[in-house]
């Protein structure tokens, strides 16, 4: 098994763009591997690098994040010695990316297509959402799956209209759906490739129908928030008491709940707004210990060199360091680490959605509520609570993030509902 020399590593560590608390771990790390190989007399191998990480995961008692930092070290030091001309056998933990390698040019040692290359590039380097960028790809492989074998980059208007008929006349998705591929696609041809669609608005429009939102009713509410234990119960009412959306709340930091005030600010929301909205007081103090505990989470990722927290790439550039700073750190953090999808680090990322749907399922059948129950439920229900109250509408709107009060009044069902005042002919 061929012996690896790469006297040179930390030079070539120091100049790579990773964040200077990972280049520190991955430098621990490499120190730690190279001084097991001398101590071996193996020399520096693949099969010493599996070696290592058994013998480092049994008497450190590691935690598999542990581990995967230690792995992620080590591919690192194999494929910097290979792109300098050595034949590194770099397959010693796989083919996961380096962070430095995390660019959109290949997927498990593949070519990218020629459309996903240039998308990623465009929509990466416009600091798109990870949501919107996975939204607008799933659209336009549909488009790909669509035209078969066709030069996607060759495609016009009329391409795109037949595709939208498609999607309204035989597959029957909704106006929204449709509307999410059109903006895929539009992005794809006149953001990425500068390329003129022409007119193409004659084409088949999915049906926008007229729904009522589900909402409970404030002894409904009081259950459902009674049969929420942990985290989760703090959440929903966190989510109730100021009317947030979904992401709104899962992406909260720590500096934007101002517990004295009691106000919490959500960053960016849909259409890229900040807006402020109440903390409920009776969440005050269970928020303020919830606070403490994950204080210390915080602070153990510090002290185990654990990358800091996502933040948008334009913070990132200008405030590399920020990430690891408390006012930054998530509100909802996961219990434990997991790979960034894009720089391929370790690191801690928010609750995830799924699991507090889940959550809000479970209470809600555990409370015998026979209604659809959704975290969404919740924000629905803040903006009819209140409107019962008699707040204006315009404060609702404003607190709900709408654009439009034509948005709003999709909540005057409280005002207008069929029979108030007038009895059931059947009663009568």
């Amino acid at each position: 098994m061929k012996e690896i020399r790469f006297p040179e590593w930390k030079e070539v560590l120091e100049a790579t763009g990773l964040p200077e608390a990972r280049k520190r771990s991955m430098e621990i790390t490499l120190r730690w591997f190279l001084s097991f190989c001398r101590r071996g007399r193996s020399g520096v191998t693949v099969q010493a690098a599996r070696d290592f990480v058994d013998w480092a995961a049994r008497e450190k008692k590691a935690q598999p994040w542990q581990i995967e930092q230690w792995k992620e070290a080590v591919r690192w030091f194999f494929r910097a010695a290979q792109s300098g001309g050595q034949d590194c056998e770099s397959a010693a933990f796989g083919q996961a990316q380096t962070p430095e390698q995390a660019r959109p040019v290949k997927a498990r040692g593949e070519e990218l297509p020629e459309w996903k290359a240039d998308f990623l590039t465009v929509v990466r380097r416009r600091n798109y959402s990870y949501r919107t960028e996975q939204s607008y790809q799933v659209w336009i492989e549909r488009f790909a799956r669509y035209l078969g074998s066709a030069d996607l980059k060759e495609q016009d208007g009329q391409a795109i209209k037949g595709f939208l008929d498609a999607l309204a006349l035989r597959e029957r998705l909704s106006a929204s759906s449709q509307r999410q591929a059109l903006n895929a696609l539009v992005f794809l041809y006149r953001e990425v490739w500068e390329k003129d669609l022409g007119d193409f608005s004659d084409y088949q429009r999915a049906r926008s129908g007229s729904h009522v939102p589900v909402w409970l009713s404030r002894q409904e509410m009081g259950g459902l928030l009674e049969s929420l234990e942990g985290p989760g119960a703090l959440m929903a009412r966190v989510m109730y008491g100021g009317g947030l959306r979904l992401m709104e709340l899962l992406r909260l930091r720590v500096k934007d709940v101002d517990l004295g005030q009691e106000i919490v600010t959500v960053r960016q929301g849909k259409g890229n707004k900040d807006r402020l909205v109440p903390l409920a007081h009776v969440v005050v103090e269970p928020l303020k210990e919830h606070l403490g505990r994950i204080r210390r989470w915080h602070e153990a990722d510090r002290a185990n060199g654990v990358a800091g927290v996502w933040l948008p790439e334009g913070l990132a550039r200008k405030y590399p360091k920020a990430g690891e700073e408390w006012n930054w750190f998530w509100v909802w953090p996961e219990t434990g680490l997991s790979r960034d999808p894009r720089s391929g680090l370790m690191r801690r990322h928010h609750v995830s959605d799924r699991g507090f749907q889940v959550q809000i399922k479970a209470a809600a059948r555990r409370a015998g509520i026979d209604k659809r129950v959704t975290p969404h439920v919740l924000r629905h229900s803040f903006a009819t609570h209140l409107l019962e109250s008699g707040a204006d509408i315009r404060t609702v709107q404003e607190l709900l993030g709408h654009q439009s009060v034509e948005t709003t009044q999709i909540y005057t069902h409280v005002m207008n509902r069929p029979g108030i005042g007038m009895k059931s002919p059947l009663d009568q």
